[in-house]
């Protein structure tokens, strides 16, 4: 059982490092787990610390799609490095040096904003695994968030967070075996019918060598 979502959409018993079955999975983990797991350059906040703490920004949606879209990547993410549930992250290292604007700024953000619908469209190859388009009404409700995000932040953001934004799932990844990816690929075509729900806030989650920790949720419209 993992916490993607705020506890007032998903009634889970409180985040606890010691859970290891793995029917009892949260989103505790990240999808790097090796002790000794060094990030991308490219995936660090650009800010003079070395020891900077980091910090992910992800969509939150009702528990229907997200339970839907986190049985479906179950089904194909590789078991041993699958510790995450679905999600769709719009930043994914935020310096802890400037959490207190960053706080700030998603709550100033968030506070207009009304619940808005999300779907699934179709499913496109990664270099190792498969994704899934997602795409919102209004159509551009998430860009929005994004690119205003982005502007205020500029001037810390990792490489990879001023890169170009596609809203999606992911699936599968970390698969090397090519036959496995076009399976997964075939099926997800021909099997998976589709999920829409609705967005209704962001989530904050701490980052820590491949750990993600629930700090802090922005439901619209508060």
């Amino acid at each position: 059982m993992r916490v993607p979502m705020c506890k007032s959409l998903h009634p889970i018993t409180a985040l606890n490092m010691s859970i290891k079955s793995p029917h009892q999975r949260i989103q505790l983990s990240g999808p790097y787990t090796a002790e000794n797991y060094e990030r991308n350059p490219d995936h660090k906040p650009n800010t003079s610390s070395t020891t900077e703490e980091t910090y992910i920004l992800a969509l939150r949606t009702d528990p229907s799609h997200h339970e839907a879209l986190t049985a479906l990547r179950d089904q194909y993410f590789p078991p041993a490095i699958n510790k995450l549930a679905a999600h769709i992250a719009l930043f994914r290292a935020l310096p802890g040096s400037r959490l207190e604007q960053i706080v700030s700024d998603i709550a100033a953000v968030t506070s207009p904003i009304a619940p808005f619908a999300i779907a699934t469209g179709k499913p496109f190859r990664l270099a190792h695994g498969v994704g899934i388009e997602a795409y919102t009404t209004p159509q551009a409700a998430v860009r929005e968030i994004w690119e205003e995000l982005k502007g205020r932040w500029s001037d810390f953001l990792s490489k990879q967070d001023l890169g170009n934004f596609r809203a999606h799932y992911t699936i599968q990844n970390k698969v090397e075996d090519e036959q496995k990816v076009k399976e997964c690929m075939e099926r997800v075509k021909s099997e998976f019918h589709g999920s829409e729900g609705t967005v209704d806030g962001l989530v904050l989650y701490k980052y820590h060598r491949g750990w993600w920790k629930k700090e802090r949720c922005f439901p619209f419209g508060k």
